[in-house]
């Protein structure tokens, strides 16, 4: 049987099915995982789960095929071949097939039908997608255990919610019957138990398409299929079209790479005659602005410390000897790259007294000069030897440094 399936594998390499049920009030998830290997397929897990969230820890593959057997669904055997309409109409008289799903199952003398409610089917195919999931086909029951008629050779065989007869490959009877299975069945070699027959005859049944079940819930799998044929396409596609972008991309850059490098070594350049001429321009502005202190300096200041030096040291009397004379004296050392700050119109003078009484008559001298506006004492100190050290400043009116 597995050489066969594996010419028939219509999805993938991967098939994935689950019973959604239910186990003392609560959801419970039966689901298998066939894997096609070295031209076989094989079971490759079972497992069950409480929810949907769950299926993600387990298998890999996001599509499935899903078959609700919980108690929101009924089903019925009538002893009726008709048409679908005859069927539906014996088992559930006045049911309005808007509001339902319902799925078929004819045999040779009566007729299997499940039912359930379109808002509940749809509300499950809503919570596998919101975990990730995309449901490829739905069924309802027990029904799809047909598939599995050419192998259980007459005998009864069971799932989790029922016990299904057989005879002359052929589906004869369904037994509702939930309870705890142990039992263990072997299929042509896949070996599985018996709570995950029923998902491994969903799979059976799409790998094979034996049409042998009618019913309006046919429509909403088309619908389902068609969705996820769209959806792989697309996905398909975009990562062709992404690959083809990719190889588009790399053979622009093999090539306009010789191109590239010719103009990234213009670039080069040319930052390095940029980054040359912004250095020359600073230059040249710190130069010029060096030039007019300077020629300001020479200008203005020079004939005016030279008279406000001579009228200084003609008053200055003999016992006091100066040993420090700056006009505009710096307010900081002079610095590399930085501007030149000194005290405008300010001179300062250090010396040394030997006569008090002289040195107060000159500071008094110094006051009276038309050009001083105010004469301080920094410093004035008498040592061992009755000399005194002093330092003093003169500040120049601001309208006699203007002249």
């Amino acid at each position: 049987m597995a050489n066969l399936l594996s010419s028939y594998n219509p999805i993938g390499k991967t098939l994935v099915s689950v019973e959604y049920s239910v186990q003392e009030g609560k959801p419970i998830l039966f689901g298998l995982e066939l894997v096609q290997k070295k031209g076989e397929l094989d079971i490759n897990q079972t497992f069950t789960l409480k929810q949907p969230e769950e299926l993600s820890k387990f298998s890999k593959t996001t599509h499935l095929s899903l078959v609700i057997t919980d108690d929101y669904v009924l089903s019925k055997e009538v002893q009726q071949t008709g048409t679908d309409a005859e069927i539906v109409a014996e088992a559930f008289p006045n049911l309005n097939l808007n509001d339902f799903y319902y799925q078929i199952l004819r045999s040779t003398n009566s007729s299997f039908i499940a039912v359930c409610r379109k808002e509940y089917v749809e509300t499950c195919i809503e919570q596998f997608q919101k975990a990730g999931n995309t449901i490829t086909t739905i069924a309802l029951g027990v029904l799809k255990m047909t598939a599995l008629s050419g192998y259980a050779q007459g005998e009864t065989l069971k799932s989790y919610t029922a016990e299904v007869g057989f005879s002359n490959e052929e589906l004869i009877s369904i037994v509702s019957k939930r309870e705890h299975i142990e039992q263990q069945y072997n299929i042509e070699g896949l070996t599985f138990p018996a709570t995950h027959s029923l998902p491994l005859a969903i799979i059976l049944d799409a790998v094979f398409n034996t049409d042998r079940i009618s019913g309006n819930l046919e429509t909403r799998n088309q619908e389902l299929r068609k969705r996820y044929k769209e959806t792989r396409f697309f996905k398909n596609t975009l990562q062709l079209g992404v690959g083809f972008l990719l190889i588009t991309l790399l053979i622009n850059f093999f090539v306009f790479n010789a191109n590239y490098k010719k103009w990234q070594g213009l670039q080069e350049e040319l930052q390095v005659y940029t980054t040359q001429k912004e250095q020359i321009t600073k230059k040249q502005a710190e130069v010029s602005t060096k030039e007019a202190l300077v020629q300001s300096i020479l200008t203005t200041g020079f004939s005016k410390s030279s008279y406000y030096t001579d009228q200084i040291v003609q008053a200055q009397p003999a016992t006091v000897l100066l040993t420090s004379f700056i006009y505009q004296p710096l307010t900081k050392p002079i610095r590399k790259n930085k501007y030149i700050e000194f005290r405008e119109n300010i001179i300062s003078i250090m010396g040394k007294s030997t006569d008090k009484t002289e040195f107060t008559a000159w500071l008094k001298i110094m006051e009276n000069l038309p050009f001083v506006e105010a004469v301080t004492i920094i410093q004035y100190g008498l040592d061992k030897k009755n000399i005194s050290d002093f330092e003093i400043t003169l500040k120049i009116k601001p309208d006699a440094a203007k002249d």
